[in-house]
């Protein structure tokens, strides 16, 4: 046990004297305290971000027009797990229902061409043979005829059947295409980066106002 008289600096880590004289509970609760605070607005910062770095980096990959993803985006907020085994996440919900082809730079020079054309992957123009737009009930959609089962041809008149790209979740998940994982990657390594900076620069903040 070490002597008294030979405890040249003292630490006090709980008790009244340890807040008095700041022992290493209360500095380690300060700490605790502004970790905790910029972990909170961290957090609310990457929520914001989220959304915007979604549709920016869809579109550096994909063909679509901006207005097309407003309303297919969607930030949640949840718990995975139980306990002390318990994850909190943010998550980018994704609508599954796959956009109008011709979103998509979609265009069509009329009866003479062989069909309609759009940019699903931007910068890779792709013809739809037989497509062309036509305007059906109030709303304009790159159409192709349906096939007749018996002769294997389309039909010359009848059903028409509107063509679709890729869904939102389709052009964010990554699951089985390359231009998509680019697009995860890419949102992946923008937020992580974000929230990283975010994180030392509100613990910064909060340790500087304490």
């Amino acid at each position: 046990m070490a002597s008294r008289r030979n405890s040249a600096l003292k630490l006090y880590v709980s008790g009244r004297r340890a807040k008095d004289l700041h022992g290493l509970t209360d500095l380690a609760g300060n700490m605790l305290d502004a970790l905790d605070t910029a972990v909170i607005r961290a957090r609310v910062g990457l929520s914001r971000r989220a959304e915007p770095a979604a549709k920016r980096n869809v579109r550096a990959v994909y063909g679509i027009n901006a207005g097309s993803l407003t309303g297919r985006f969607r930030i949640d907020q949840g718990v995975r797990g139980k306990g002390a085994k318990s994850s909190e996440l943010i998550s980018i919900w994704a609508s599954t229902r796959g956009l109008p082809l011709l979103e998509f730079k979609g265009a069509w020079r009329g009866r003479k061409a062989t069909g309609a054309t759009a940019q699903i992957v931007r910068g890779q123009s792709k013809t739809y043979d037989s497509a062309f737009i036509a305007t059906i009930q109030g709303r304009r959609a790159i159409r192709v005829r349906s096939y007749n089962s018996g002769t294997g041809r389309r039909h010359g008149r009848g059903p028409l059947r509107m063509l679709r790209g890729p869904s939102p979740f389709e052009m964010l998940s990554g699951i089985d295409y390359e231009p998509s994982r680019k697009v995860r990657d890419a949102t992946l390594s923008e937020l992580t980066a974000f929230y990283l900076a975010e994180l030392k620069r509100q613990f910064r903040l909060k340790r500087t106002s304490a």
